[in-house]
């Protein structure tokens, strides 16, 4: 039995609901490998999965597009690609709350914006804010990254950046209402995120093992695409985690996510080089991003461990 290490993005989730459910349903046991989740919560986000990945201590990391872009264009580039987008569309957004006033992105000039402190991560909120007709000039505030959605709550930051199938229902269920910045709605061209990351150096050595653990995550993910309802009882009965035994809250959340699990042929992971393209553009024309060698030769994406489903 092989040991298959990943390591999350947040704390468990319904991002993460397909993993879980391949694992406690044995897809994975049926494919020859054992599943090893490794939660921010263990070091408090001291290591970030793509850091994880670089330093070749998992297999697989949980991370935006903006992690890829970052190893691959950094002095010291690591060679990380993705290999799998588990969501086709953004569900993010950056939130204010209703309560304070701050109705559009222009008016977070002058404001706090609660920052998980990532490279390009600001400058994609001032753009938002310039294309708002606004200044960009707000005042990002760094804590613990896993206590940025409870800063916003308590009214200590105007204003973050949340997963709405997330937080945002939570929000909803709780009755805490929210003014909701999306990035398609402010002409931001934001990639795919989350992606499942792999290194090079260990896909090519791996390729075979890490085929059977995609495949059968992809079969996972379309479950419950096809049934988020049922995928939620199951996943509140079996998920070990405090996050999951509200079953309301994770039925809602997994029909949130629904419409983004799959693309339009009704397939999961898969990228195409156009949203990739699109994004990295959009970030060296506003300066965010200034290539030293040519875009070609990054390790940005491969579908390969999802496009060869015939020879399996």
């Amino acid at each position: 039995m092989r040991i298959i290490r990943i390591a999350l993005d947040w704390t468990p989730n319904t991002i993460h609901s397909g993993l879980f459910l391949a694992h406690h349903k044995g897809y994975y046991k049926d494919a020859g490998i054992k599943a090893e989740f490794i939660s921010p919560e263990t070091d408090n986000y001291k290591l970030t999965p793509a850091r994880r990945l670089s330093r070749r201590n998992v297999d697989f990391a949980i991370a935006p597009s903006e992690s890829v872009i970052s190893y691959n264009t950094s002095r010291r580039p690591a060679p990380i690609t993705s290999v799998a987008s588990i969501l086709q569309r953004d569900t993010s957004a950056i939130v204010t709350l209703k309560s304070s006033g701050i109705t559009r992105p222009a008016e977070l000039d002058g404001r706090t914006y609660a920052s998980y402190s990532a490279r390009f991560e600001d400058g994609i909120v001032a753009q938002m804010v310039k294309n708002d007709g606004g200044k960009g000039e707000f005042e990002p505030v760094a804590i613990g990254r896993l206590g940025i959605w409870d800063m916003l709550k308590s009214g200590e930051a105007d204003s973050t950046w949340v997963f709405m199938p997330w937080e945002g229902v939570e929000a909803a269920q709780n009755g805490i209402e929210l003014n909701v910045f999306r990035m398609e709605d402010y002409q931001i061209p934001y990639g795919y995120t989350p992606l499942m990351l792999a290194h090079i150096s260990s896909l090519r050595s791996n390729e075979e093992v890490y085929r059977r653990f995609m495949l059968a995550t992809a079969q996972a993910y379309k479950e419950i695409a096809e049934d988020p309802e049922g995928s939620a009882a199951y996943l509140c009965q079996h998920v070990a985690h405090p996050d999951f035994n509200d079953s309301a809250f994770i039925t809602a959340s997994l029909k949130e996510l629904q419409p983004a699990l799959l693309n339009n042929k009704g397939e999961w992971g898969l990228m195409e080089g156009r949203v990739w393209g699109d994004f990295i553009n959009w970030l060296v024309e506003i300066d965010l991003l200034q290539p030293k060698r040519p875009i070609e030769g990054w390790h940005l994406y491969t579908n390969k461990l999802l496009e060869q489903k015939a020879e399996d």
